[in-house]
């Protein structure tokens, strides 16, 4: 607090709020600064929500080792995932990535993450890249080293996403500083107060007591009485007037910008098909490009050497298997739709090999034999029994049908073998006869009344007359 002398009859006083006054000492205490990531990442919590969004969702997706087409475990000691998730917080941090390859003579045993912060990488035209921490060094053929594109070095350092938001997390750590000072000590404004008339005495009690009122929050509610007029004047900005919610709202999509993560992520006020909208962008526009280049990293450096390889499995996660089912549907209509398959990929944002046509081939139609008529296989069966009848033999012989039931073939070979006319064999065929024992006795009659007729024919008043045409009818006498 200030006590000046205006004129002879007015003094003034402004009044320091405890909470300006601590800022004004925090000013002067670096550790209250955000100037470096390991400061934005404890002490601003959109960092750490966003450096450990990113880890999580990498560390999460299914990986395969694969030693040739068999898929294998692991295999290092050390805990695969937990390797995946500093990775990516290493690049996300530090802008580059070291991992120690513990090694005896023959093999390499496991994987040991060294801190970025504390590890210097080197590089000299004879002997490569070197890496050196605490005294020891190693030779790049013992690191596996991952780096973030830089446009200032191309070998030693890479450009951390956190260290790119260190501004923004500092106006954050400094609005929420702010803040809590404020209301922490009594919410009081900085104020000038101005008196007419003070005496020595009157001015030390007014002024001990906004000493006192600007104190802390302790303070707010004391009294003060006063034959003297006081004339306070805040000169202070009002809290609402420094568009600090605009300015947080800012410094958040930046960061969120920065990280590669929709900004209502953090907020979490989307409806249910623009979250779901907003997760699969983030899983496809980053995470799933990051896991590319880990990916890659990790089999050039460690895994191929020793005959493995490794896959991110991202088409195995559930939000990937919706989205693939719904392009499919989409796909498909456009298709039926009329319009051209190429095109409604590119629509649709398919990727696929260049090498293998993206439509199946149409399968060549197979030709089937023309079914055979049974009429037709009927006819073939009975100019061979009519032959067989015209030379003489019997008109039963061997014939194969796949088409005329077995029955049906038993039943015609028993009524073929008592056929002796052309005109028998065209009845079998035509379904003019009964059954074969229908034949037979047709035939018995037949030669009875033959032997009959030879035997009676000196008589002639006695003539007997056998109906051979339908053997049901009855044989009639002449009186």
């Amino acid at each position: 607090m200030k006590l000046s002398t205006m004129s002879k009859a007015t003094k003034a006083l402004v009044t320091l709020p405890a909470w300006q006054q601590q800022a004004l000492a925090d000013a002067g205490n670096f550790t209250n600064s955000i100037s470096s990531v390991a400061e934005a990442y404890s002490q601003v919590p959109l960092i750490y929500r966003a450096v450990k969004m990113r880890c999580d969702a990498i560390s999460s997706v299914p990986v395969h080792i694969y030693k040739g087409e068999t898929e294998v475990d692991w295999p290092f000691p050390c805990e695969m995932r937990d390797l995946i998730w500093k990775v990516e917080a290493d690049l996300l941090g530090a802008g580059i990535a070291t991992v120690l390859k513990l090694r005896n003579k023959v093999r390499i045993l496991d994987l040991q993450r060294l801190n970025p912060f504390t590890v210097a990488v080197h590089y000299d035209a004879a002997y490569g890249l070197t890496f050196s921490q605490a005294g020891k060094v190693w030779p790049e053929s013992d690191i596996i080293y991952i780096k973030e594109f830089s446009y200032s070095d191309d070998m030693t350092s890479g450009n951390s996403t956190v260290q790119a938001c260190l501004n923004d997390a500092a106006l954050m750590n400094f609005q929420t500083r702010f803040a809590s000072r404020f209301f922490e000590n009594g919410a009081m404004p900085i104020v000038l107060v101005s008196a007419e008339g003070l005496i020595e005495e009157e001015k030390k009690r007014i002024q001990n007591f906004f000493s006192k009122l600007a104190s802390g929050v302790g303070n707010a509610w004391r009294v003060l009485a006063t034959r003297t007029k006081l004339t306070p004047e805040v000169v202070s900005q009002d809290l609402d007037k420094m568009t600090m919610p605009e300015l947080y709202a800012q410094a958040t999509k930046n960061i969120a910008n920065a990280f590669g993560i929709p900004v209502n992520m953090f907020s979490g006020d989307d409806n249910y098909a623009s979250a779901d909208s907003h997760r699969m962008r983030f899983w496809q526009d980053t995470v799933r490009p990051r896991g590319r280049i880990v990916e890659e990293a990790l089999n050039r450096q460690v895994l191929k050497p020793m005959g493995l390889r490794m896959e991110f499995a991202f088409d195995e996660m559930d939000i990937f298997q919706e989205d693939e089912t719904q392009r499919a549907q989409a796909f498909s209509l456009y298709v039926e739709a009329g319009v051209n398959p190429m095109v409604a990929k590119e629509m649709l944002g398919i990727e696929s090999n260049t090498d293998i046509p993206f439509m199946a081939p149409q399968p060549e139609p197979i030709e089937t034999e023309k079914p055979l008529d049974v009429t037709a296989e009927f006819e073939k069966w009975e100019r061979k029994a009519l032959k067989r009848i015209k030379d003489g033999k019997s008109a039963d012989c061997q014939f194969d049908s796949e088409l005329i039931p077995l029955a049906i073939q038993d039943e015609i070979h028993a009524a073929l073998k008592l056929c002796v006319e052309p005109d028998e064999v065209k009845r079998v065929f035509g379904g003019e006869y009964e059954s074969p024992q229908d034949i037979g006795l047709y035939k018995e009659l037949k030669r009875a009344n033959e032997l009959l007729e030879r035997s009676l024919m000196d008589k002639p008043e006695f003539h007997i007359t056998v109906n051979t045409k339908d053997v049901d009818e009855p044989i009639t006498e002449p009186a």
